[in-house]
């Protein structure tokens, strides 16, 4: 018998079963059978992905690989007494449940996974079941929306990397070092922590200001300067948000701010004329077109999150050892109130309004699609989950997800951004496309750039006897002469 903790294998009539207390996770007659009778009553078709969670020795894993032996089964436990079998974590694992279902599954569609659940198991293990399968289902949830982003964006990221790297000429590294960090995100409640961040100017230490494209106009509007305005979206609407800041920056004696851009990030071409920091996500072809630019080495390498909020903490914890605070992270709404105000969008709302269309309704139809495509909830699972990965973060204002509130150092100094102009080759679009032809050559090179371009362009990755070299070629020429 083996036995850890309160759990033990003893013998069925027919194969083994799992006793904890006085009750069972399989039957005490027959488990195959039984598994074979469950799986029968789900009436499933073949999927990509089955998830058992919490399905004890193994014998529903057999029943739907005997049934589908093209799909990848994967068991999840909630106890660290089942013994591993091929694609199966448990809580002793030094990888996390999100990391190991993200490295798994990450080139699925939501539509591609089932998950399923064996009823006994909340039995005996109760809450510690339950949380597996809320955590599961918001990881598959994350790991379905980024694989959709990618099919619609890919071609569009890859564009937006050849031409900006064609367009920047003014690429500066900033340096880290003690200063408070505070973090703008574009939520409404930063409408609420104005006010605070103009008395921190005037009565405290001045903290360097991280703002997020979105919440850059509202600040300006204030009064309230940036050090850095962060971009990651590679939509072509992102642009409006610099637009509107670009046009509303008057040249003072302020030094402009710096943009902190994602390689990808769609940048209108007013931003040659600003300072430039590059963010790259550690993609191979994004560093081979950032050292032909001979900027590698200058660029700083951040995951790609999904929201820019948590890139500008990133980047924040990056450039200080000091205390980083954070103001506007709300990922909801208030009431009607999707972001802080002015607001880039609002323009385009106000010109389409009319007597049959007023403003109103505008604002409350595109509040409801917001809220109702869930990319709020499911970020905010993430950023709730991940809150340890921030250990120096504090929240200026009010905040609802037990970030401890910080007060600022009442010693009145002035921190600045220290940042150095970086020397970079020209490279213009043909010549961006030729670096990745090349490499796509390249027997050093070919293999892990060909997935990643054709999961950029195709929006899948390709088959392990494919080669489509050739095509990959054909649409990066497509893209630079666009």
């Amino acid at each position: 018998m083996q036995q850890l903790n309160n759990e033990s294998i003893i013998p069925a009539k027919t194969g083994y079963t799992v006793l904890s207390g006085d009750k069972v996770l399989h039957s005490r007659y027959d488990p195959a059978a039984e598994a074979e009778k469950y799986i029968d009553s789900l009436d499933l078709k073949p999927f990509k992905y089955f998830i058992l969670l919490e399905p004890g020795l193994g014998y529903l894993a057999d029943s739907l690989k005997n049934r589908f032996p093209q799909s990848m089964i994967i068991s999840l436990h909630c106890s660290s007494f089942f013994k591993n079998r091929d694609f199966s974590w448990n809580p002793s694992f030094s990888e996390t449940l999100e990391d190991f279902l993200e490295h798994i599954l990450s080139d699925a569609d939501a539509s591609e996974i089932k998950i399923i659940d064996w009823k006994p198991s909340i039995n005996i293990y109760g809450k510690s079941c339950l949380d597996l399968a809320l955590k599961t289902v918001e990881c598959v949830k994350r790991i379905s929306a980024g694989r959709k982003t990618v099919k619609v964006f890919g071609k569009r990221w890859i564009k937006n990397a050849i031409k900006n790297i064609s367009m920047l000429k003014n690429i500066v590294i900033i340096k880290p070092s003690t200063m408070p960090v505070l973090v703008c995100a574009a939520g409404p409640s930063l409408n609420d922590s104005i006010t605070n961040i103009t008395n921190w100017k005037n009565s405290w230490t001045l903290p360097v200001i991280l703002s997020v494209s979105s919440a850059s106009t509202a600040l300006l509007y204030n009064g309230i300067m940036p050090n850095s305005i962060v971009t990651t979206d590679g939509g072509a609407w992102a642009n409006f948000h610099l637009f509107e800041y670009f046009r509303s920056y008057k040249n003072t004696l302020d030094e402009k701010p710096v943009i902190a851009s994602a390689l990808i990030a769609a940048l209108p071409s007013q931003a040659k004329d600003y300072p430039v920091q590059i963010i790259r996500d550690g993609s191979l072809w994004q560093d081979l077109l950032l050292k032909a630019a001979g900027i590698l080495q200058y660029s700083f390498v951040f995951p790609q999150r999904g929201t820019v909020s948590v890139s500008a903490l990133d980047m924040a914890f990056f450039l200080s050892k000091g205390e980083i605070y954070i103001c506007g992270m709300d990922l909801s709404h208030q009431d009607l109130l999707t972001h802080v105000r002015p607001y880039a969008f609002e323009k385009f709302l106000e010109q389409k309004q009319s007597r049959k269309k007023p403003l109103y309704s505008q604002i409350f139809e595109r509040e409801d699609i917001i809220r109702s495509s869930g990319s709020h909830d499911i970020y905010a699972s993430w950023f709730k989950s991940h809150l340890s990965l921030f250990p120096r973060l504090y929240a200026f204002g009010e905040s609802k997800y037990g970030i401890p509130a910080g007060k600022p150092d009442s010693n009145k100094t002035k921190n600045i951004l220290c940042k150095k102009k970086c020397v970079i080759n020209s490279i213009n679009k043909k010549r961006a496309v030729y670096v990745l032809n090349n490499a796509l050559d390249d027997p050093l090179t070919k293999d892990q750039l060909g997935k990643e371009l054709a999961e950029l362009l195709f929006g899948e990755k390709p088959a392990e006897n494919k080669n489509c070299t050739n095509e990959l070629k054909k649409i990066l020429l497509e893209l630079a002469d666009g």
